[in-house]
């Protein structure tokens, strides 16, 4: 099997802002969003963790170079981990009590280029595809992304999948064997439960010395 730790990149300055971006060199991580990624970085160190992907996207490539340097792992970018293109309502601001998302389905709203629901979620699947089997994965990634992970599981569509909540840098560890199973959804640390089930890749102290 393989096992997927997605994990959404760490507070940036567009989610203290409230902007939407898709932007490639924008919209850094704060000094919070840098520690929430060290301290997931520690909470990795338990898993023997054989590759880490990450979006291109700068909040996403700092969390994932934090990471890596804790893991001594350096993470490979990867398009398809990128953040949801986002057509006109790139660099907007956004309320969170009234989501655009809501208003495009009542039909309040209408965004040219807007990556389909769809595209996202086929895109995640063929990065997940291309993975060699029984390895342990680390994916940076985005809200939307991440959240088309488990959509495509569940077998939701973008609204019925909009309650599904994946906090800076929290981890979402999917199992994608023949049966794919999801076993942890923005999780910020690696449970006692959850370790139970990755039993084969956890790192023991007799395997450190």
């Amino acid at each position: 099997m393989t096992i997927i730790i997605f994990i959404r990149h760490g507070q940036s300055t567009s989610n203290v802002g409230k902007i939407l971006s898709h932007d490639v060199n924008n919209f850094p991580l704060t000094d919070e969003g840098r520690e929430q990624a060290k301290k997931t970085a520690q909470e990795l160190k338990r898993v023997k963790v054989d590759a880490i992907f990450t979006s291109p996207i700068l909040r996403a490539y700092q969390t994932a170079s934090i990471i890596g340097d804790e893991l001594g792992i350096i993470p490979v970018i990867d398009e398809r981990l990128r953040e949801r293109w986002l057509g006109e309502l790139n660099n907007k601001r956004f309320d969170p009590s009234d989501h655009w998302k809501l208003k495009i389905a009542r039909g309040q709203l209408e965004v040219k280029n807007l990556e389909p629901w769809d595209s996202l979620k086929r895109r995640i699947v063929e990065f997940i595809t291309s993975l060699k089997n029984d390895q342990v994965v680390i994916a940076v990634s985005h809200y939307d992304p991440i959240r088309a992970a488990v959509g495509h599981i569940l077998d939701l569509d973008d609204i019925s999948a909009h309650g599904i909540s994946i906090p800076n840098a929290s981890m979402t560890v999917i199992d994608f064997s023949s049966s794919p199973r999801i076993l942890a959804i923005g999780s910020p640390i690696l449970s006692p439960s959850l370790l139970s089930k990755l039993d084969r890749y956890i790192i023991r102290a007799q395997d450190t010395g």
